[in-house]
């Protein structure tokens, strides 16, 4: 159940080879690394306990590491069915507290969108834990195709893909044993990240690019020119 001090939803869209994005924090505690299918939708949880300085970097390789898969370049139409995708530029990112590296889309704007919603993330995680309410927080990205209705009901929106980052935050007692947890984590991470691209390479549902230029903000976002 969600916790009303955790829960802030983002209505802003981010990028995505497929349909919308959500970015939702909620104030829910599972274990272990699951997927489930809930109403057709793949609901993918990667746990985590970790040291305040730790989450911004975890969470933001993992999002990074996901519109990496979900993220396609300019789709040009030649005619109706019959289209183009262009390049994408990609590069290396340093974590600073983790010793890791990931790989993401090269876009400065995208870069920053998702570095705005982790950092809320982490502030309203760390303002629970001052406030003695909680340690546990989860922020979640989720995938959306938009389904045009009949005049004169709105379109909805399906979701057909979540990916949960449940987080515990935890404090180190002494150097030694914040060295350890720096080195568990960077192992942990890599672990999780193969796990991620595992499971969307599986052959499950994505929406279909639409045959004509007009639909394709029913399936994608092209906030990110």
């Amino acid at each position: 159940k969600k916790r009303a001090k955790l829960k802030a939803v983002v209505s802003t869209q981010s990028t995505g080879r497929y349909g919308y994005i959500r970015f939702d924090y909620i104030g829910t505690w599972l274990k272990n690394i699951r997927s489930l299918a809930v109403m057709n939708v793949r609901c993918n949880t990667l746990d985590f306990t970790l040291e305040s300085q730790h989450v911004k970097e975890v969470v933001s390789s993992l999002f990074h590491t996901i519109l990496l898969h979900r993220t396609f370049g300019k789709i040009s139409y030649k005619k109706e069915s019959t289209y183009s995708i262009g390049s994408l530029g990609f590069q290396d990112n340093d974590c600073n507290k983790i010793d890791f590296t990931y790989c993401s889309v090269n876009h400065p704007e995208l870069a920053s969108d998702i570095d705005k919603q982790v950092s809320q993330f982490h502030s309203e995680l760390r303002g629970s834990v001052n406030a003695g309410l909680t340690r546990n927080g989860t922020i979640a990205l989720e995938f959306y195709e938009k389904k045009k209705a009949r005049w004169p009901f709105a379109a909805e929106f399906f979701t057909w893909e979540k990916w949960e980052v449940k987080v515990e935050l935890v404090s180190a007692t002494s150097t030694a044993e914040q060295q350890r947890r720096q080195e568990i984590i960077g192992t942990e991470l890599a672990e999780k990240i193969f796990y991620v691209t595992q499971m969307i390479n599986k052959s499950d549902y994505v929406p279909k690019t639409p045959d004509i230029p007009n639909d394709i903000g029913n399936v994608y976002h092209t906030k990110y020119q």
